[in-house]
């Protein structure tokens, strides 16, 4: 069981850890001043389903680590 865990917590750990190594802001550094104009859009946001489509692949990743993971050797069939 604590195998289980452990690598469900590494494979967890690599899928976040490029997320979590991004700068919050990285264009603040190229700003000339401390305030940012806003506008409203025109279109909706497309950046919605990417997001969507990037938790689903870390879930299924770490589920198949999981099941990966799984000593289940006994034979199905009696």
């Amino acid at each position: 069981m604590l195998t289980k865990l452990l690598t469900a917590a590494a494979v967890a750990s690599m899928a976040t850890a490029p997320v979590l190594a991004a700068p919050a802001n990285s264009a603040s550094k190229l700003s000339l001043s401390g305030v940012r104009a806003a506008t409203a859009s025109k279109k909706k946001s497309e950046l919605a389903p990417a997001v969507i489509i990037g938790v689903l692949a870390t879930a299924a990743i770490i589920g198949g680590a999981v099941a990966l993971a799984n000593n289940d050797d006994d034979p199905d069939s009696p």
